[in-house]
């Protein structure tokens, strides 16, 4: 009778195992997330296994689960000569792909968000470029690849698909690791800002054409600049 309860218990064990390691493994991708966007982990950088098990209070095995969910998604790769994980450098190909993949989400998103654009939407998306200023302005450059992110994700967000919103920030944050660390030199500074403020102009008029151009314009000259400095 004592190994028949025994059974019963160990099995129950092993589910509820099973399901913490499944709960820690997400819990340990959005801490990692998290690290990205504070901006303490950086393209090449390795990735501590216990390190950041003992900062989740949680066992190796999740975390190592949680590394190989996001190597297959392309965040981290494995070297098996270190063996061990690293924050994944973008190549020259990955990243003209993930713009060009941004420009027509953003660019695509245009005549549903000037649908849906009120007078407040309108004002909160001035806001959000007045702050982005303000950062560039200040060289703060981890807050202003956040507020670059928060500006357009605003414009894709109008177009009232939570899908396409999903989506854009997850192609943005595959690549603002490597725009993060620029600066804006110069005459891009001032590019920047313009575009941002025809971007602004165009849907304040109401014109979807103008927005779309401003918005690739704006895009294909980031690659260009991006391109200029890293490959």
């Amino acid at each position: 009778m004592a190994q028949g309860s025994k059974g019963p218990r160990r099995e129950s064990d092993e589910s509820e195992r099973v399901i913490l390691y499944s709960d820690s493994s997400i819990c340990a991708i959005e801490f990692w997330s998290v690290d990205q966007l504070n901006f303490d982990i950086v393209p090449g950088q390795r990735i501590i296994i216990t390190e950041l098990a003992d900062k989740l209070e949680i066992s190796r095995t999740p975390v190592k689960m949680a590394m190989i969910m996001l190597m297959k998604e392309g965040f981290v790769d494995y070297s098996h000569r270190q063996s061990c994980y690293t924050v994944h450098q973008l190549t020259q190909e990955e990243y003209d792909g993930l713009a060009d993949f941004r420009e027509l989400l953003e660019a695509g998103a245009v005549n549903k968000a000037l649908k849906n654009l009120t007078p407040a939407k309108l004002a909160e998306l001035e806001q959000k470029a007045r702050k982005f200023r303000e950062a560039a302005e200040a060289n703060d450059k981890e807050l202003r690849v956040v507020l670059d992110l928060e500006f357009h994700s605003s414009i894709v967000e109008l177009a009232g698909s939570r899908s396409l919103s999903e989506t854009f920030r997850d192609v943005y944050q595959r690549f603002f690791m490597q725009r993060r660390i620029t600066r804006l030199l110069g005459e891009r500074y001032e590019q920047v800002l313009a575009e941002h403020d025809e971007i602004i102009e165009a849907f304040r008029q109401g014109d979807a054409d103008r927005a779309r151009q401003a918005i690739v314009n704006h895009a294909r000259l980031a690659k260009e600049f991006i391109d200029s400095i890293y490959y």
